[in-house]
């Protein structure tokens, strides 16, 4: 009986028995780990049958209606959408690999390195890099800060090092170490004294459309790099165009790995280099901002050598009329002591002289515009003429291209009454006692109605303007009949009896001046040029007497520069402009005009600042006349034309010969000011204008002042109230 109870023990449980009761058993660990498991997935049920919510799950297209589950999907792939674009502008789907080039997406791009630095560059010593306008081209530098300790030990070692190489070398190249012993030693003086160390790593990644190009980008940048003043050594990553074109990147780190020690001065220098790539003059105005670098760029057209006029020429619709609003405004206002005065045919200016206050002069009303008047020549101004220039026949030349040009609209010619014509002209200047002698030029001007004088005299008594023969009596005569007769428009009714007498408009007195052409319905008829001439002529004279600065904009300047009969004048206006502190800024929409003729040839030579928004005509032969290369013409070719959607314009700027693209965009009040509707709007709506108004800057500007003011003036007097009266200020700052 006791053994069979024996067997029983021994049973089934009798080996799982004993492996629970030797766990460091293999077979009691896998029991004991089973048990574990068991009881976690037992107690992670009844946990979540604790912790379950009883609410049905819902589905939210259940719920929500069609229209905004379309919405959401649209959203969706919008957002999808931006996704694929970002990943496509922050690298390229795929790269080809060469020795010395990489074809990134659809450009050939060649990464550069510097090796050698100069010690102590130039500010702005990369400035002619940034110059280049026909180059596609990204620079990194790589600045970190170096442990000052460590930078000047590091320093001296090398320093030390270049000296012991000078001393050793017995050869010539001995004055060359010992030169770059000294300069080692200077720099571990600055550093020793004080001067911040950085690393310093640039690469400069090149792009263009082809290899061809690419080989040329990059030799001119190497170029630009090695002459002065940058004196850098550049060198093509050949083999590890990879990791060159990674420490270029925007946000990479260097991982080519060369770097040069820089000092905080070469730092600075450095980064003064995009800045000094821009053209910031004193006393200039803005007139956009650079592409590349978004700094401004400051011109001053009166700061020229060699003359104060400008044209602006871009297609319809380019926005060559809102910048020259927006140049013209910040001119005058720029300065107290500059007068603006605006001319052009089609009343496009008319809100911009309403805005400021213009005062309006109608060519066609009855205010008194004379073709004849002269005015005297600064002495300033004659001290700086040349000995054989003669401001009286200057403006006989004038006063007979206005007349020839009068005759000819009306489809006659003078033919040999000419000469009588010239008679009159001069004798009515005799009259008056006005002769070569500039002190003379301060009389009063004779008009064409005193020339009418003349030629009544002669029908009368012709024999006193005979020079050798009675027999010119007879024609003298039949002449001067002839030519009243023709001139009788400039009567007191006749149709131009405002051109007949003296001039009724003083520009001295005026800020800003608004020639009004007076067309009908912005029309331009045959008698434009002949009238444009006119006002150009009376505002030179004016300039003459005004010791202020004068900008003189004349818009849709093609129909005074199509007709040659007024050029030769118009050619001695802008050759003797900057005498008379006069800056005369053509606008226009094509460069043909330009060169037609030598004349107006000879006035784009007189034009020191060149504007070009999108002109879809600049092709190979404009832009070898005006000097522009490849990638300039593309740029004038493509130029963002103004809208409302970019905000801004694009042009390319030219300033004695070189050449900035600029975007030009106006500040909210400029934009009210340039847009201005006189037949829409009131002048009160118009920012500081209207009784009372102020400028919502200055208000919260003087609000201000005033409370520091009044807390300054409070906590002064709480501090004198707070001394004794008459006290002894000894001890006060003791604790």
């Amino acid at each position: 009986m006791y053994n069979v109870v024996l067997q029983a023990s021994g049973g089934p449980l009798a080996q799982p028995t004993e492996w629970l009761l030797n766990p460091t058993s293999p077979e009691g660990a896998a029991i004991y780990l089973l048990l574990v498991v068991a009881l976690g997935v037992v107690g992670k049920h009844l946990w979540d049958r604790h912790t379950a919510d009883d609410e049905p799950e819902v589905d939210f297209s259940d719920v929500l209606d069609e229209e905004t589950l379309e919405e959401g999907h649209v959203e969706g792939q919008l957002l999808d959408d931006i996704s694929e674009s970002h990943k496509t502008v922050t690298a390229p789907a795929a790269i080809e690999w060469e020795t010395r080039a990489a074809r990134v997406g659809e450009q050939w791009t060649t990464t550069l390195y510097i090796t050698d630095y100069a010690d102590y560059p130039s500010d702005g010593y990369l400035s002619d890099l940034f110059e280049l306008t026909d180059v596609e081209f990204d620079l990194t530098a790589h600045i970190t800060p170096k442990n000052q300790q460590r930078a000047r030990d590091e320093l001296q070692d090398i320093a030390d090092d270049l000296q012991v190489d000078a001393d050793l070398e017995q050869s010539v190249r001995s004055a060359y170490l010992q030169e770059r012993a000294n300069e080692a030693a200077a720099t571990y003086k600055a550093v020793e004294s004080g001067a911040n160390v950085f690393d310093q790593g640039m690469f400069i990644t090149v792009r263009a459309n082809n290899k061809d190009d690419l080989r040329d980008s990059v030799q001119k940048v190497k170029s630009a790099l090695r002459d002065d003043p940058a004196n850098l050594t550049p060198k093509t990553a050949i083999c590890r165009q990879d990791l060159a074109l990674q420490s270029a990147a925007p946000i990479g780190d260097n991982v080519f790995g060369r770097e040069s020690i820089a000092l905080g001065g070469a730092v600075g220098a450095l980064l003064s280099s995009p800045h000094n790539a821009t053209i910031l003059e004193e006393g200039g105005v803005e007139f956009g901002i650079h592409k590349d670098n978004q700094s401004p760029v400051v011109i001053d057209p009166f700061a020229r050598d060699n003359g104060y006029a400008m044209f602006t020429v871009g297609d319809t619709g380019s926005g060559k009329s809102f910048g020259s609003k927006q140049n013209f405004i910040r001119s005058i206002e720029q300065s107290k002591d500059r007068i603006g005065i605006i001319l052009e045919p089609l009343n496009n200016w008319a809100g911009v002289s309403e805005a400021l206050g213009a005062k309006r002069i109608t060519v066609g009303g009855t205010l008194g515009l004379n073709p004849l008047e002269i005015r005297q020549t600064p002495d300033h101004v004659q001290r700086a003429m040349g000995e054989d220039a003669s401001p009286f026949n200057e403006k006989l030349d004038d006063a007979m291209s206005f007349l020839t040009n009068f005759f000819a609209l009306r489809g006659i010619s003078l033919g040999d009454r000419r000469t009588t014509l010239e008679l009159g002209l001069k004798r009515a200047y005799k009259r008056n006692d006005i002769t070569d002698d500039i002190s003379t030029h301060g009389n009063p001007s004779p008009t064409i109605r005193d020339m009418m004088d003349v030629f009544e005299d002669m029908v009368d008594d012709p024999e006193e303007f005979v020079v050798r023969s009675d027999e010119e009596a007879g024609k003298i005569r039949e002449d001067a009949t002839w030519l009243l007769d023709q001139l009788r428009p400039f009567e007191g009714e006749g149709r131009h009896a405002n051109l007949g007498k003296s001039s009724e408009f003083d520009i001295r007195n005026e800020k800003v001046i608004y020639l009004d052409l007076a067309q009908q319905e912005g029309s331009v008829d045959s008698s434009t040029a002949l009238t444009m001439q006119l006002l150009i002529s009376l505002v030179y004279e004016r300039a003459k007497e005004t010791d202020k600065e004068v900008v003189f904009v004349i818009d849709e300047a093609r129909y005074i520069m199509q007709d040659a009969a007024s050029l030769a004048f118009l050619e001695t206006v802008f050759r003797h402009h900057r005498h008379h502190d006069l800056s005369i800024r053509l606008v226009t929409q094509t460069v043909d005009e330009f060169f037609e003729h030598a004349e107006s040839e000879a006035i784009l030579d007189q034009c020191a600042v060149k504007q070009f928004h999108r002109l879809d005509g600049m092709d190979d032969q404009w832009a070898d006349e005006f000097g522009l290369n490849y990638a300039q013409m593309r740029y004038v070719q493509d130029a963002v034309p103004g809208n409302e959607d970019a905000g801004f314009s694009e042009a390319l700027v030219g300033v004695d010969g070189e050449w900035r693209g600029i975007k030009v965009e106006a500040m909210p009040k400029e934009k009210q000011v340039i847009d201005f509707d006189p037949t829409e709007q009131r002048r009160s709506s118009l920012p500081g204008a209207g009784e009372g108004a102020v400028d919502t800057d200055v208000q919260e500007f003087r609000e201000k002042l005033e409370e520091q003011t009044t807390n300054r003036q409070s906590s002064d007097a709480e501090s004198i109230s707070a001394k004794p009266d008459g006290g002894s200020m000894e001890g006060e700052d003791d604790a």
